[in-house]
Formats: structure tokens, sequence, C-alpha cells
């Protein structure tokens, strides 16, 4: 085990992730990445959900289940719909992260772009059809 790669790597993702959000500030770049993985996670089925967390660092890979429970997909249909459950997983959402839909809309397209290039093709399709047709997803 060697927990300076396990931090180089994640770090390496947050850094990333910052440049697709278009912000410096890591500690918000790292809610907001939190909150949309914890939002997926809880929207799409369970066995869905273990796949996709296997393949992110094993930090990110912590925080993306912790609270994590067996679980029957949220039932979301409407894009505003899902922009507010998304708001909903992150305590700062009303304050510095989400304060509109609009916020929360190109956040989650910003992390998604991250995601599509940096998992599999194949888990990045499944997560994208599991979310819900009427959710904009960048392809």
């Amino acid at each position: 085990m060697n927990f300076e790669n396990y931090l180089k790597d994640s770090k390496t993702w947050l850094h990333e992730l910052c440049d697709y959000l278009g912000i410096d500030d890591e500690q918000k770049a790292g809610r907001i990445f939190r909150a949309v993985l914890h939002a997926i996670r809880d929207r799409i089925p369970a066995g869905e959900a273990i796949h996709f967390g296997a393949q992110l660092p094993i930090i990110w890979k912590g925080i993306y289940f912790d609270g994590f429970t067996l679980h029957e997909p949220v039932r979301i249909r409407h894009e505003d719909e899902w922009l507010e459950f998304i708001r909903s997983k992150d305590a700062f959402a009303e304050d510095a992260d989400f304060p509109t839909l609009d916020h929360a809309f190109y956040a989650f397209q910003d992390v998604m772009s991250f995601l599509r290039d940096h998992i599999s093709e194949g888990q990045y399709n499944q997560i994208t059809e599991a979310i819900h047709s009427e959710i904009t997803v960048p392809a």
C-alpha cells in the first residue's frame, strides 16, 4: 500500500477537475464533485453504483462510498428535479457551490465531461442511460 500514490492520484483528479469546472478553488471543486458523485450513486441501481465506484481513485472511492447503502434508485424524471437532487447533496449549495439551478446544471455538465474522459466508455454510457433520458448529459 502506497498512500502517497493514492493521494497523488486523487489530487491529480482534483486539479484536472478544477480545469473542467473553470475554478481554482480545490475545496469547492471537491464539494461539487462529491455532490455529483453522491447524486449519481443514489440515482443508479446499486450494482451499477458499485461498478462505477470501482473506477475511481481510492480516496475518491472512499468519498463516493461514504454513506452508501444498498438501495432502489431514486426516481427522478425531470432535469430541474435532478439539479435540485444534486444541490441537496452539498451542504454549501445555497451559499457557494450551487446558488441556482443554472450553477448546478453547468457543474453537472462539467463533472460528466470530466468523468467521460476518466472512466471507461462503457461505464460512462451505463451511467448516462441510468440517469434518465430527460436529463441533459454530455455525449
